[in-house]
């Protein structure tokens, strides 16, 4: 076991005292135990930093407790957590998972072998912990092609097209923590380090489900499965052009963020793909009649399937106003 490889766990807390003693008691039955746990309570008013408090004077390791007087919501949050953590690696904690004993000591092996990030599957449960049918990478459509080419150093190709990284999954060296911060707001945490990582970073896709993603009534995100009808659904309470306008701002602003990285120029090239394949979406006339053609354009680029959810998109770009 790499024991040369330092861990921080960077939890993120808010109102979690119902599922948060289960995951604490699993960061501290992990194989590998990290250097130390810190915690970022957001202004919880439950029991969450009494439990907190009760741990941290038991823990077999350094717990480092910081509470916000006013709350800064997930993002932010997290983005505090991380720049308080002084170890090697950073790992990203939720406050209603499990982890499986192993879960550090497979990512350390990793880092060992010159990793700069690493991301797990997870078997998904409800609130009680029972498993569900479903892992979190088929629930978000990686696919095994998917994490075959991300494994062999193309993953930004596969984030261009979804995001299929769990903010709790995620582990990354704290060298390059100044690289991917500060996190826009108008992004999500997790898919905005995955998309920094991915773009220039080694990687280490581990296949296995080294904890339980536990879903419940209060998931910030949550990975449940959503089939077509659902995903249409859920569109059509989204304003077309507005989603597509946040669309284009967003990987404007990452475009710029990479910029300052110097990264390769393949990834700038894939950039440009993915702004121009938005901007024609977004640019499509308001008849349906019209936008036939416009469509079958882009289906023929390969926009469709490089960079959106394919027929589903199509679907949406055909009938949404």
């Amino acid at each position: 076991m790499p024991a040369s490889i330092s861990i921080s766990i960077a939890l993120c807390t808010c109102n979690g005292g119902r599922f948060l003693e289960e995951q604490l008691a699993s960061l501290a039955s992990q194989h590998h135990l990290p250097t130390e746990l810190v915690v970022c309570d957001d202004a919880s008013d439950d029991n969450t930093y009494e439990l907190l408090e009760r741990f941290a004077s038991n823990a077999p390791f350094a717990v480092r407790l910081h509470r916000n007087t006013q709350r800064l919501g997930i993002g932010p949050n997290f983005e505090q957590a991380i720049r308080l953590c002084t170890e090697s690696v950073i790992a990203l904690c939720d406050q209603d998972d499990v982890w499986m004993p192993e879960k550090l000591s497979r990512y350390a092996e990793q880092f060992a072998q010159c990793a700069d990030w690493v991301c797990c599957n997870a078997r998904l449960t409800d609130a009680a912990l029972s498993l569900c049918s479903n892992t979190l990478w088929e629930v978000v459509r990686f696919s095994a092609d998917e994490r075959e080419r991300a494994a062999s150093g193309h993953f930004f190709e596969v984030l261009a097209k979804h995001s299929v990284v769990a903010g709790a999954t995620l582990a990354f060296r704290s060298e390059i923590r100044d690289k991917l911060l500060p996190i826009p707001q108008t992004w999500l945490y997790d898919a905005w380090l995955a998309a920094v990582l991915g773009a220039a970073k080694r990687v280490a896709v581990i296949d296995e489900c080294l904890q339980l993603y536990r879903q419940h009534e209060n998931n910030a995100i949550g990975g449940r499965r959503r089939n077509f009808i659902s995903n249409v659904r859920n569109a059509l309470t989204v304003n077309r052009s507005d989603y597509l306008n946040l669309e284009i701002l967003k990987w404007a602003q990452l475009s710029e963020h990479l910029k300052s990285l110097q990264v390769p120029d393949p990834i700038f090239l894939g950039l440009k793909d993915k702004r121009d394949h938005l901007e024609r979406r977004a640019e499509l006339p308001n008849s349906r009649l019209l936008r036939i053609h416009l469509i079958l354009d882009e289906v023929g680029r390969g926009g469709y399937a490089r960079f959106s959810r394919n027929w589903e998109s199509i679907a949406l770009d055909l009938f949404l106003k």
